[in-house]
């Protein structure tokens, strides 16, 4: 039955009755007036919250629950809606970001690109303006025939330099420092050591190469960035002034290695070498040889430039030292827990040896029993006897990170060869040989050990080399009872792998697994406890 509410019956049935002006409603109802539930009424009201279409419906109809599930369908459908366009917004955003990176890096590529143009441009006219003499006309000018040759082929050496940097060209590109690190560089090699006077005589064509370098760096940034820069002083020998020209003008220049061999010293300052350290972040390879004999002050410099540069990871120290101040150097090298060189050489400098300081060996053995960073270590012609190699020895058994240890040239005798062996391949047992050092290659005069980088390849090696000589005489077994059972797998391996190479000397597996199975019961332990597992 249908309720309606505010209306006035017409007595007779099936009638229409249309709307008129005295016709009343409640107000804000919200309802259509109707005469009987036999026809349909519509409110005209477009807003979907008021249109009501009455068709014979009853009062309790459940017309409530299905609007709402309609709104709340439309709510889900915008809530998903909104949801991918904060997607696409989050997309368009990360878009943004990546091409706003790209642009700052295209960018920083076309300005440096320009600044290199722009070097070129400046100095295409450019002539060089220093005279250099032959060697009659320094003759002449009273130089002596070795002085006169010294000049002449100096300062040829220095124009070649300065123009091909003035055209924006790396002079060399090949193994400069002779340490096998190839790349684009400079490389000035002078032989001899003269008087101020000749000294003087070459100081304008120093003067143009220094600035020339200066005037250098936009050609570093159009480089590709793996290229290995290099400059290397060989033999030169500078007065005061000199010296603090070269050293401003290399200073923040980004050469990746510094090299400095011959009796090079600039004037013996090696505040100046630091500074050219310290000035550039990009350093990574250091090398001195046989400058000069250094002092305490030199050390203590030299040193703490080394320990604070950030990316400087490979330092070569060679022949500088004819006294003990070759073990304070390493000593200061050694005292910070934070040093970052992966590589140090420090051959022919007179270190450790017999009726040295004890503390410094014992110092390198414990810096090397903590597994730092450094990867290389070059000891050779240092006088290091047996003890020494004892003790390096000792602290090898527990590194695992160096992986090359040259130690040729020195007294370390049979005791400290076969210290050393052992801490490679100690054969007491098969425990004792799967933990010896397998990660270094250590190279000396009667051996060397570990001639493969890979650790694994080395352990599997060793393991099945101990086997296959007591095989011979049937005494593997006698061993097995004391093995760890998380070795068995390793064994097992070792066997297959190397008894396949063929070798008249090599035994085979099938030897070595007979010895096994001939003595079960003694081995049997292993495979039970290896199944439990």
């Amino acid at each position: 039955m249908l309720h309606v509410h505010n209306v006035t019956h017409n007595p007779k049935p099936h009638s229409h009755v249309s709307e008129s002006p005295t016709k009343k409603r409640k107000a804000n109802d919200g309802q259509a007036t109707v005469l009987d539930g036999s026809h349909d009424v519509n409110t005209g009201n477009t807003n979907d919250g008021g249109f009501l279409h009455i068709s014979g419906q009853r009062d309790d109809a459940p017309s409530g629950p299905s609007r709402d599930e309609n709104s709340t369908s439309q709510l889900n459908r915008m809530e998903q809606i909104m949801m991918r366009m904060e997607e696409k917004l989050a997309t368009v955003s990360t878009l943004e970001s990546r091409l706003e990176s790209i642009s700052q890096s295209t960018k920083e590529h076309i300005d440096k690109t320009l600044k290199y143009n722009e070097m070129l441009i400046r100095n295409q006219n450019w002539e060089y303006p220093a005279p250099v003499y032959t060697v009659n006309e320094l003759a002449d000018a009273g130089f002596n025939d070795a002085e006169a040759e010294h000049i002449y082929q100096t300062s040829q050496l220095l124009q070649t330099n300065t123009e091909a940097l003035r055209r924006g060209n790396f002079p060399q590109s090949n193994d400069i420092t002779g340490n096998g690190d190839r790349g684009p560089g400079i490389s000035l090699g002078i032989d001899g050591i003269f008087d101020d006077d000749t000294v003087d005589e070459l100081s304008p064509h120093w003067r143009e190469f220094a600035a020339a370098l200066k005037d250098f760096k936009p050609a570093f940034d159009v480089l590709p960035g793996d290229s290995k820069t290099c400059i290397a002083f060989k033999g030169v020998h500078l007065n005061q002034e000199l010296t603090q020209l070269v050293k401003d003008a290399l200073v923040n220049i980004p050469f990746k290695i510094l090299s400095f061999q011959h009796s090079c010293y600039f004037h013996g300052d090696m505040s100046a070498i630091a500074a050219m350290i310290d000035s550039n972040k990009y350093l990574q390879n250091l090398d001195i040889y046989r400058i000069l004999e250094m002092d305490r002050d030199d050390i203590t410099t030299l040193c703490s430039a080394i320990h604070h540069h950030p990316s400087l990871v490979d330092v070569s120290i060679t022949g500088c030292f004819s006294s003990r101040l070759g073990n304070e150097m390493l000593r200061s090298l050694l005292r910070t827990d934070e040093l970052k060189l992966e590589k140090l050489s420090m051959p022919e400098n007179a270190l450790l040896g017999i009726g040295t300081d004890i503390n410094v060996c014992t110092q390198l053995a414990d810096f090397l029993s903590t597994n730092p960073r450094l990867k290389e270590l070059d000891l050779q012609n240092n006088g290091l006897d047996g003890s020494d190699a004892v003790m390096i020895a000792n602290a090898l058994r527990s590194n695992t990170t160096l992986r090359k240890l040259y130690i040729s040239a020195n007294d370390v005798r049979a005791v400290g060869d076969e210290a050393l062996r052992r801490a490679l391949c100690d054969e007491a047992s098969l425990n004792s040989v799967a933990d010896s050092n397998h990660s270094c290659c250590i190279e000396t005069d009667n051996f060397s050990g570990n001639n493969d980088e890979d650790r694994e390849i080395n352990r599997a090696e060793k393991i099945y080399g101990l086997l296959s000589s007591r095989n011979k005489t049937m005494s593997n077994v006698q061993d097995f009872g004391d093995i760890d059972v998380k070795l068995l797998p390793n064994i097992l391996e070792s066997v297959q792998k190397y008894s396949n190479y063929g070798d008249e000397d090599i035994v085979k597996a099938s030897s070595i697994v007979y010895e096994i199975m001939r003595c079960w019961d003694k081995v049997s332990h292993l495979y039970i406890v290896q199944s439990e597992r």
